[in-house]
């Protein structure tokens, strides 16, 4: 059925291209709408009553959030055909705009047709609707169903509540995407061939619109209103209107209300509007990305201003093109920009401003405190252990000298141990923080037997303080390492080749045992210049043996142990089996597994504490063969972690051997 004595029509604004309210800034924080804007809805809804008239008016500005009313704007209003977007909203929010349903809706909107609003009526739940719509959007002043049952065109709405649901689906996608195409494609003329562009369209120019007219007061008045979004659709107006005389008289009134609210076909506050998406801080340099456009040149560059404690650095212009903002504005151009500031040591507060064009005032963007210390950037990048010595590789910045080396110096268990410039060429370093020069480092460090802990430096230069880099640590083995080679057999003669280091006498022989089938048949200081372990650990000397053995018919069980030096134990470095063929002379019986070296032998007793993984099983002897970087069986320190610098954050002062920049 229908639901209005007089037939109505209507127009519901486009804004597509949906930009987030985190883009646009925080509603809950916007300040209060412009003294005038308020004003000039008041002067209208004077006028109207004046006119004998009752008229209310509300206005949000959809960038802030900030709302101006005047009149009765909390009270209820006969919708008349502005209904239509609620029926609409709860077919997209529920998955029903589809086939049938969308072609009768797009109708609706498009033309105001009263007939499909009859047929879709029932479907979104009836008289219903409204209530629906308030509890899924949260708008609770949004307005109550209609006083007569079925009767559409009487449902009641606020000003203050319209206003809010324009704001709140301009923001919504899911809903914006559909209705707002069929809001930008609304005819001239309703369904019912009544002209529809009065009150705000007779105002302006580009607005989007939804009106709604009829007799459905309550009163059993004429109630008209004028509904849309106007400015490059960055306020959302409602003019809610009802009495006089039906028709041409109350029309006119809405349009003169509109352009009281409106003189000059805008409203009254024309600053800039924006919003700053990313800060980045890379040493001193700061890039600030946003964008801003004055609704006075939608589709003109706008100057940005950049202030730094309160003093203006070189403007900047909104060269970028961002999609985002053309949609939603419905304007072409380029609104984006990106500024990067050069920023000096101490506290900074930096503010960016939108600078207006033509009327009205510039707009603050955002504003942050950016505090820079002058104390060095940097990490550690990686620690690699080659015997005593560990490299210590990273880089460090000084925002104060960016083209400049940096002194960097290390510390063994918190006694200075070495230092170096920044020689190592860097070109990421200096891509990212925007310097020229050499910004890493490689020191080579001297670790004494146990457990180290390295930390690095960079001295600071002009202000600011030392900065710790990072520390690692690393073990030095205080037990002998070594292996047992394999052992190579000719007839009843092998000869038994190895080697032994004790880091605790690096450059010096260390002593082994050998023994066969449980006799000492071999000790002494090692004899032999192993070229490969001294590469593998950077060390000299002689620290391989090699023994030739007569072996028995039969099982042969060869082991070695390597003698400690200083601190640590005697170290197994293996045993192997070897097998002699019984036809050959000399044939003896398998001797049992060999105890001990007695220490009354002219060697020193191998010690029972054996580093873990020092040495293999006795039937599963270790490698002798030397890798590039290592013998094989060698009870190495841990390796140097792989991964990205530490932050390089420094503590509030370096230890005291540290000195000052």
């Amino acid at each position: 059925m229908r639901s209005r004595t007089i037939a109505g029509g209507g127009v519901l604004v486009l804004l597509a291209g949906l930009i987030t309210a985190a883009l646009l800034g925080s509603a809950a924080l916007a300040p209060p709408a412009a003294a005038s804007t308020s004003s000039n809805a008041a002067a209208a809804v004077s006028y109207a009553g004046q006119h004998g008239y009752r008229s209310s008016i509300g206005v949000i500005d959809t960038s802030t959030g900030a709302f101006s009313g005047a009149g009765d704007y909390s009270s209820g209003y006969a919708s008349e055909s502005v209904m239509k977007v609620f029926i609409a909203t709860r077919l997209l929010l529920t998955g029903q705009m589809t086939g049938w349903n969308a072609s009768t809706a797009y109708k609706m909107i498009t033309q105001s047709d009263d007939a499909s609003a009859d047929a879709l009526y029932g479907r979104v739940g009836g008289d219903g609707v409204i209530t629906w719509v308030k509890q899924a959007l949260n708008i609770p002043n949004l307005g109550s169903p209609p006083l007569r049952p079925g009767w559409w065109g009487g449902t009641q709405i606020t000003a203050a509540g319209m206003a809010t649901f324009y704001n709140v689906v301009r923001h919504r996608p899911d809903v914006w995407n559909w209705l707002g195409n069929a809001m930008h494609n609304a005819t001239e003329y309703g369904s019912d061939g009544t002209y529809q562009f009065f009150g705000i369209p007779s105002a302006t120019s580009g607005a989007g619109i939804k009106q709604g007219w009829g007799g459905d007061d309550a009163a059993g008045q004429p109630a008209f209103n004028s509904t849309g979004l106007v400015n490059g659709d960055r306020y959302a107006v409602v003019i809610l209107t009802q009495g006089g005389s039906y028709g041409a008289p109350i029309a006119g009134m809405l349009t003169a209300e509109a352009r009281l609210l409106m003189p000059g076909g805008r409203l009254s506050s024309d600053d800039p509007v924006g919003g700053l998406s990313a800060w980045s801080l890379h040493g001193r340099y700061l890039t600030i990305t946003g964008w801003a456009l004055d609704p006075n040149a939608l589709t003109a560059q706008l100057w940005i201003g950049f202030y730094v404690n309160g003093k203006p650095l070189p403007h900047g212009v909104t060269t970028l093109y961002r999609g985002d903002i053309n949609a939603h504005f419905h304007t072409t151009g380029n609104h984006a920009f990106s500024q990067t500031l050069q920023l000096a040591d101490g506290p900074n507060t930096v503010c960016v401003y939108g600078l207006n064009a033509g009327p009205g005032s510039n707009t603050t963007l955002g504003c942050r405190s950016v505090p820079l210390t002058g104390t060095p950037l940097g990490g550690i990048s990686a620690a690699t252990q080659k015997g005593l010595v560990t490299t210590v590789t990273g880089w460090t910045f000084d925002y104060d000298v960016p083209d400049s080396p940096l002194l960097v110096r290390a510390y063994v268990n918190g006694k200075y141990a070495a230092g170096a410039w920044t020689t190592v060429p860097r070109g990421d370093i200096n891509a990212s923080l925007h310097g020229t020069g050499n910004h890493g480092f490689a020191i080579p460090v001297t670790l004494p037997t146990g457990l180290s802990t390295i930390c690095v430096y960079a001295l600071n230069q002009v202000h600011g303080q030392n900065a710790n880099l990072g520390c690692v640590s690393r073990r030095v083995s205080q037990s002998p390492i070594g292996s047992l080679d394999p052992i190579a057999v000719s007839g009843s003669t092998a000869t038994v080749t190895g080697w032994v280091l004790d880091f605790d006498a690096p450059a010096y022989s260390t002593g082994y045992v050998l023994d066969l089938n449980g006799r000492h048949v071999g000790w002494g200081p090692t004899p032999v210049v192993r070229a490969d372990v001294n590469a593998a650990y950077g060390v000299s000397g002689a620290h391989g043996f090699q023994v030739s053995l007569t072996l028995a018919a039969g099982v042969n069980r060869i082991c070695a142990w390597g003698m400690n030096t200083g601190p640590g134990g005697t170290v197994a470095l293996g045993c192997r089996t070897v097998t002699v063929a019984a036809s050959l002379p000399g044939t003896v019986s398998p001797a049992p597994s060999p105890p001990a070296p007695p220490a009354a032998s002219g060697a020193p007793a191998p010690s029972s504490s054996t580093p873990a993984g020092s040495a293999p099983s006795a039937d599963a002897p270790v490698s002798s063969t030397p890798s590039s970087s290592a013998p094989s069986g060698s009870a190495r320190a841990s390796s140097a972690p792989s991964g990205s610098a530490p932050s390089g954050s420094a503590p509030s002062a370096p230890p005291s051997q540290a000195p000052a920049g």
